[in-house]
C-alpha cells in the first residue's frame, strides 16, 4: 500500500533494524540509528515553526548528514529541497528565490563553495545541522500528510532557460522506489554506491530504493576514474548507477588501466539513465566486468521512473531503454497530428499511468504544456516527455533526439543525437556533442564538439571522412570543434548552453 515517506520509513522495519544501512566518510548508521537522527532532525524543524507544507532548502556537503536532513524535512510533512552540491551562487540563490522556502539547512563548510554566501542565501533562515540529535523514531513525523502531498521539488533545467522546480508527491517517491527495488532484486546482502546527487531523481531514487530494501549504501563524492577504483576495492559494491558522462569516464579507466576488471568483481549490476551508453563505452564495460548485469534505464524528473531494459536483452539492443516499468504505459504520439500510433513507429513518448509528477512548482503554464490529459480521452494527468522515441517490432524503445533540439536544414528535420552517433566511432576521440545555429533561409548550419587532441592535426579529417561516408549531404556538419573535454553539467549531462558560450 502506498504511504507516505515517514510512513514508509517504518513500514519497512528500517527502525528496528541493527545492521548498516547508511555510510559515509566518517559514519556508519544502522536502521534504528537512522531513524532515530531522522526522528530527531524532524522535531527540530518542527520547533523552528516548520508546518506541512511549508518549503525546505537542504544546502549541504555530500554525505549522510545531507541524507538525514531530507529525510526529515519529508517525514515532518515539509517539502523538502536539495541544493546540488556544485551549484554556485547565481543558481542557489534563483533556487531559493523560486522555492521560497521557510528556511534552509546548511553548513559554514557548504558555505564556503560559494563566492559570496550572503548574498546567495539572501534572506532565508538558516539552521545548522546538529549531529547530536538522538530522537525519538517518529518524533516529529507529520500525521496529517497523504501519499498524493508534495514531498519534494527537484530543480532541473533543459539546455536553455533557468531550472525549473518538479514537485514528486511522497506516492512518487514510495511506488517509485519499490518498482525499482524489485525489478534489480535488490536483497539484504546488496551493497550499492552513491555517487549521484540527491537532487537529482535518479540520485533520490536510488537513495530511497535501498533504504526500501534495507540494503547496504555508502554516501560518496566522485572526482575520477582513480578515486573510482580505490572506492570499489574499499567498499565492494553489489551496485552502481551513473549517467553516461560517467559510464565514458569508467570505460577510458578500464581502458588505459587505472581501472581494472578486478576492480569490479563484486558488482553484480550496474545501471544507466539520463541518456543512451555510447557503443563503444558499453562494449568495453560488457568486456571488462562480463559478469555485471547492465540495466538500460529511462526516466525523467517530470515521470520519477519510465522504463527499463532486461539485462538479458542488453547484448542484443545495448541503445534501447526497453519497456515501461510496472504502473506504467508509454505511448507514441504522432509528432503533426498528434495522433496515437499503435505497433512499430517513432513519435513522441508519453508516459502515462503511475509516478507523473504533480507538475512545475509556481509554473501553471509549463505545467500546462507538459502535463496533459491522456490523448486516448482516458482520465488522469500524462506527461509528454518532448522526446523522439522509436519503438521496434519487440516493443523496445529508442530515444532518437529531444524534440526542441531537432535542427531543420534544407527543409529536413534532423536529429543532432543520430549525427553524433554515426561520428562518435572515429578514431581519437571521445564525446560527441552536435548543435544547429541559426543560418539564414537553408536552416540550421550543423555544429559538431568533439573530445579529443586538439594538437592532432589529422584528427578533424578522420572526423570530417567518417560523417561524409556515413550521413546524407543534409546531415553533414558545417563546423567542427576539438576540445580536450566537453562541459558536463552538476548531473553529469553535456552542457549544451556552456558549449554554445565558448565556442
Amino acid at each position: 500500500m502506498v504511504g507516505t515517506v515517514g510512513d514508509w520509513l517504518h513500514g519497512r522495519g528500517l527502525c528496528e533494524d541493527a545492521s548498516p544501512v547508511l555510510e559515509g566518510a566518517a559514519c556508519s548508521y544502522s536502521g534504528q540509528e537512522l531513524c532515530r537522527l531522522v526522528g530527531g532532525a524532524a522535531a527540530r524543524l518542527r520547533a523552528e515553526g516548520v508546518r506541512e507544507g511549508d518549503r525546505v532548502a537542504v544546502l549541504l556537503p555530500r554525505g549522510t548528514d545531507e541524507v538525514v536532513q531530507i529525510l526529515a524535512v519529508m517525514a515532518a510533512g515539509a517539502i523538502a529541497v536539495p541544493i546540488h552540491t556544485r551549484l554556485r551562487d547565481e543558481q542557489v540563490a534563483h533556487v531559493l528565490s523560486d522555492a521560497r522556502p521557510r528556511l534552509c539547512v546548511t553548513a559554514a563548510a557548504r558555505q564556503l563553495a560559494l563566492h559570496d554566501p550572503g548574498r546567495a542565501l539572501g534572506a532565508v533562515p538558516l539552521l545548522e545541522p546538529l549531529r547530536d540529535l538522538d530522537g525519538t523514531p517518529g518524533a516529529g513525523f507529520s500525521g496529517s500528510v497523504g501519499p498524493a502531498d508534495p514531498a519534494v521539488i527537484l530543480y532541473t533545467s533543459g539546455s536553455t532557460g533557468r531550472a525549473k522546480g518538479i514537485v514528486q508527491t511522497h506516492g512518487n517517491l514510495v511506488s517509485g522506489a519499490a518498482v525499482v527495488r524489485r525489478y534489480l532484486g535488490l536483497q539484504r546482502s546488496d551493497r550499492l554506491l552513491s555517487l549521484l546527487s540527491f537532487s537529482f531523481d535518479y540520485g533520490l531514487n536510488q537513495l530511497l530504493t535501498t533504504l526500501s530494501a534495507r540494503c547496504h549504501l555508502t554516501v560518496a563524492d566522485h572526482l575520477g576514474a582513480g578515486e573510482l577504483a580505490t572506492l570499489l576495492r574499499r567498499h565492494r559494491p553489489t551496485g552502481l548507477a551513473g549517467v553516461p558522462s560517467f559510464w565514458h569516464e569508467v570505460a577510458a579507466g578500464l581502458a588505459t588501466g587505472v581501472l581494472s576488471p578486478e576492480d569490479g568483481a563484486s558488482v553484480r549490476f550496474v545501471t544507466n539513465s539520463g541518456g543512451r551508453l555510447w557503443p563503444a563505452d558499453s562494449a568495453r564495460l560488457r568486456a571488462s566486468w562480463p559478469h555485471a548485469d547492465v540495466y538500460a534505464m529511462y526516466g525523467l524528473t517530470e515521470a520519477f521512473r519510465s522504463a527499463f531494459l532486461p539485462p538479458a536483452e542488453f547484448d542484443e539492443a545495448p541503445e534501447s531503454f526497453g519497456y515501461a516499468v510496472e504502473g506504467v504505459e508509454l505511448l507514441l504520439v504522432d509528432v503533426e497530428t498528434g495522433a496515437v500510433l499503435e505497433g512499430p513507429g517513432q513519435g513522441e513518448l508519453v508516459h502515462t499511468g503511475d509516478l507523473v509528477a504533480a507538475g512545475y512548482w509556481q509554473h501553471p503554464e509549463a505545467t500546462a504544456r507538459r502535463f496533459r490529459p491522456d490523448p486516448r480521452g482516458n482520465a488522469g494527468t500524462v506527461v509528454y516527455t518532448g522526446d523522439l522515441v522509436r519503438r521496434d517490432d519487440r516493443g523496445r524503445h529508442y530515444f532518437v533526439a529531444r524534440l526542441d533540439r531537432m535542427m531543420k536544414v534544407q527543409g529536413h528535420r534532423v536529429s543532432p543525437d543520430e549525427v553524433a552517433r554515426e561520428a562518435s566511432g572515429t578514431e581519437g576521440i571521445g564525446r560527441v556533442a552536435v548543435f544547429g545555429v541559426a543560418d539564414g533561409p537553408a536552416g540550421d548550419r550543423i555544429v559538431l564538439v568533439c573530445e579529443g587532441d586538439p594538437d592532432d592535426a589529422s584528427l578533424l579529417a578522420r572526423v570530417t571522412q567518417r560523417c561524409r561516408s556515413r550521413l546524407p549531404s543534409y546531415m553533414q556538419p558545417r563546423e567542427f570543434r576539438v576540445l580536450a573535454a566537453l562541459p558536463h553539467n552538476a548531473n553529469g549531462k553535456v552542457d549544451e548552453a556552456a558549449l554554445r558560450g565558448i565556442l
